[in-house]
């Protein structure tokens, strides 16, 4: 599978776990780090397990050194990352990546309710969340299930306009809230989407999804997949770079 990958912040740790996940398309070990701050290696089938624990103690101090830099990056942040349950969503996914304000604002209410915890869309770009209000990630979730059927109503067409227009079909798309890919293109042509692409400059997820209808031409990152991404999307390459740091766009609540 080939996939965008989010390298988000994640706290400090001078001990951490790791879980190993073995892919059929894995060349090489690879390490990831998640927006909580789990580490994740993706290895061959083939490869010996039993080798990991001396990987992993020689990359150690590059897995802290890169945990010092996002770290600091994320102290650098607006304020407002640190809301646990959030008054306002703030989405970008049609502002030009120059136009500093988003393009669409949803005013957050709650309200407290014995039923089940729902996010209810109101007029005008409001949304209320009713149910069990102290319960933060009750609360966060509704809220993360509203952006993710968002995100299939407003960014599924995208890529199917796309598709036509760049002469590169799929056969199905899905929409998740994946830990570290911004999107996914399966060997079977099947795409995934991110919903926290909605937090996103245009022109970056415009990128995103071009990305991954070149991946149903090649499975990789060879130099013909570039060069397809090139003819595809001329002058690609500065959304590409801002979408290495574009966890800075994702309000934090979004991981919780």
């Amino acid at each position: 599978m080939a996939q965008l990958e989010l390298f988000p912040p994640s706290a400090l740790l001078d001990d951490f776990d790791y879980t190993v996940r073995k892919s059929k398309r894995a060349k090489h070990v690879s390490i990831k780090i998640a927006v909580d701050g789990s580490v994740e290696v993706v290895v061959p089938p083939s490869y010996n397990c039993k080798k990991l624990p001396g990987l992993i103690a020689k990359r150690r101090d590059w897995i802290i050194k890169n945990r010092i830099r996002l770290l600091k990056e994320h102290q650098d942040t607006a304020t407002d990352w640190q809301m646990s349950k959030p008054d306002k969503l703030e989405l970008r996914w049609q502002a030009p990546l120059t136009q500093t304000n988003p393009s669409e604002t949803w005013q957050v209410t709650y309200e407290a309710d014995n039923g089940p915890t729902l996010c209810i869309p109101l007029p005008g770009h409001g949304l209320k969340v009713r149910g069990s209000i102290n319960h933060l990630p009750t609360c966060n979730q509704v809220l993360c299930q509203w952006l993710g059927h968002k995100a299939h109503r407003e960014l599924v067409p995208w890529l199917r306009q796309l598709s036509f227009d760049l002469d590169l079909p799929f056969k199905r798309p899905s929409v998740r809230g994946q830990k570290t890919r911004w999107a996914s293109c399966s060997s079977s042509k099947n795409i995934s989407l991110n919903y926290k692409l909605l937090f996103l400059p245009k022109e970056v997820v415009h990128y995103v999804l071009v990305h991954e209808l070149c991946h149903t031409i090649h499975m990789n990152h060879s130099n013909a997949f570039w060069q397809l991404v090139s003819e595809k999307m001329p002058g690609f390459q500065p959304y590409r770079k801002v979408l290495k740091n574009g966890w800075k766009y994702v309000p934090r609540w979004v991981e919780n």
